[in-house]
């Protein structure tokens, strides 16, 4: 027999284990499942179509499913959908991993194949979320039709719906900026070509942009190489950080960017002394250290500046190395000493490189700042000297990212 009720359910709220025992303490959160149930049904209801009642077999199904991709650190569709309960007429089913329900409901309704799940003709539905941590949730949805007859196999599911950098709008492309080291303005520029400036930050601060909050906008960060300690601001404004923590030896050079395609960026480490690079998939908070990275790998020569960026569209940032002075870079696509390498001639001698998505197609490629025309060249265009007022140009640090919604 099956049991259907309007709330969700709220017996089992502990997941159990897996098999391998990850040291990863997860749960499922019935806050979280009535939240994108809500958000759910008022885009039914908004166009005439009719709520969808949570259904108990589907609500076990998504909470292990959910349970599963956690663990294996892996999104995929269920394989044995088919079976995950009785009755049914059709069957489908969304999965995402991201910071929060709105953002992953907003790339479910985005993707073709996701919001015709939502907006399908079904009349139960099963949500279960399994929280990893603040900032990321593995969520699986399925759908049911309940019709008389012999079933049907399921429809074909959309493809995995991860929230990254590669989930935002093709029109949501990279913009650039000027940070003046010696007095710590700052110069955005925004997707319509208007600069923002203002200051943050102590002169002589390593400057770098990222996502810290998930909320899909490019905000400030500092790197004080004189003792190792982290400044992170959650708006494109002045002030005091948001985040505050220490990471690193002195003179490390600092590397933001998702590297693990959570959809939240981090602040890693690029150690010239050892041309070592260092990955940390997670930000410290109040003034305290952050502890070991989480892998490390051999890369960077004398010379080499690092530059991050998502150079194969996979949702996942790595590092690249500019050699200044013999105007050439080299890109890897993985974050192991035998990943893949491409070796490029870039830009002119002296150009300062930066890594962006220009045109919105969710590859990023690296653009050069050239002080001695204080311009940028990016993508086959030219942005001349417009970003930061007249001045010492020449000694500016360029930045990308996505600086507005």
């Amino acid at each position: 027999m099956i049991t259907v009720r309007k709330a969700l359910a709220v017996g089992g709220l502990v997941a159990a284990l897996s098999a391998t025992a990850l040291p990863i303490a997860t749960a499922a959160d019935p806050s979280i499942e009535a939240e994108f149930l809500d958000l759910l049904n008022a885009e039914r209801t908004a166009v005439g179509l009719n709520e969808l009642y949570v259904h108990d077999d589907l609500l076990d199904d998504a909470r292990s499913h959910s349970q599963v991709m956690l663990d294996g650190n892996f999104l995929h569709h269920n394989p044995n959908l088919a079976s995950v309960t009785e009755g049914w007429w059709r069957l489908g089913e969304n999965v995402g991993v991201g910071p929060d329900a709105p953002v992953l409901h907003e790339a479910f309704m985005n993707s073709e194949g996701h919001r015709r799940n939502i907006m399908g003709e079904w009349d139960y539905v099963g949500i279960g979320v399994q929280v990893e941590s603040e900032y990321k949730i593995w969520v699986t949805v399925v759908f049911m039709e309940a019709w008389p007859g012999e079933p049907v196999d399921p429809e074909p599911e959309p493809a995995p719906a991860e929230v990254a950098g590669a989930d935002l709008p093709a029109s949501n492309a990279a913009t650039v900026g000027l940070v003046d080291p010696a007095t710590g303005i700052w110069h955005l520029q925004d997707a319509n070509g208007a600069t923002t400036s203002f200051y943050y930050g102590n002169p002589g601060d390593y400057p770098m942009t990222g996502d810290w909050d998930c909320d899909g906008i490019d905000t400030p960060g500092l790197y004080r190489q004189s003792d190792g300690y982290v400044y992170l601001r959650n708006s494109n404004t002045p002030g005091i950080a948001d985040i505050r923590f220490y990471f690193g030896n002195p003179s490390d050079v600092p590397l933001a960017g998702d590297f693990d395609g959570d959809g939240c960026d981090s602040v890693s480490l690029y150690r010239p002394s050892e041309g070592e690079v260092y990955v940390i998939n997670r930000l410290g908070s109040e003034d305290r250290g952050l502890g070991a990275a989480d892998y490390h790998y051999p890369f960077g020569r004398a010379g080499e500046v690092p530059v991050t960026g998502d150079f194969d569209g996979d949702g996942i940032d790595t590092v690249a190395m500019h050699d200044a002075a013999a105007a050439r870079a080299r890109i890897r696509n993985g974050h192991s000493a035998d990943a893949p390498e491409d070796t490029i001639s870039f830009g002119h001698a002296g150009d300062r490189a930066v890594a962006g998505d220009w045109t919105g197609d969710r590859v990023a490629t690296l653009g050069a700042y050239r002080p001695a025309g204080r311009d940028f060249h990016v993508d086959g265009a030219t942005t001349a000297g417009t970003i930061a007022p007249d001045g010492a140009r020449t000694t500016f640090l360029p930045i990308a990212g996505r600086f507005d919604a």
